[in-house]
């Protein structure tokens, strides 16, 4: 008389993971974390500084076309890096016409030019002579240099210091 009462078998997958599993792929997540992130910001500090490096060089070789366009005898064209700063200064006749500064992370470690002056006559070409500016990585302490050719006023940038 009694009806025997069974309740539907549900078919069910095994779902979720276990505890052993998670761990074990959390572990090679962050080995693999360790391995790339320290790759990939060596390769971003490296291109930092080759693109600073590079826009310092695209300011001197502007400033040489404004010293060989300009034509006026009576205007001196200069740059004056400012190592304590990070910056450097586009002047004509000692008044700064425009200041650009280093991304936050580069240091502009050093200049050989006199007074840390760079000079255009009127065809561009450094009067003091050439000289080298000396970019670093805060980070890394890589470098880079900044040429400038002295009879020339030929500008290229290196990860050599130039020879001599």
């Amino acid at each position: 008389m009694f009806r025997q009462f069974s309740f539907p078998k549900i078919i069910s997958s095994p779902g979720g993971f276990t505890l052993l599993e998670v761990l074990v792929s959390t572990a090679i997540s962050a080995i693999l974390l360790l391995i790339v992130v320290p790759a990939v910001l060596n390769g971003l500090s490296k291109y930092a500084l080759y693109t600073g490096a590079r826009q310092m060089a695209t300011d001197i070789r502007g400033w040489q076309q404004q010293a060989l366009s300009a034509g006026d005898t009576m205007s001196t064209y200069s740059i004056q890096f400012d190592p304590f700063n990070d910056a450097y200064h586009l002047m004509i006749n000692n008044v700064s016409r425009q200041k650009q500064c280093l991304p936050v992370y580069l240091d502009l470690d050093s200049t050989n030019f006199p007074s840390n002056e760079l000079k255009f006559n009127l065809r561009g070409i450094p009067i003091s002579g050439g000289g080298t500016v000396t970019l670093s990585e805060k980070l890394t302490r890589r470098r880079y240099y900044v040429i400038v050719a002295p009879v020339t006023g030929r500008v290229r940038v290196s990860p050599l210091p130039p020879a001599g």
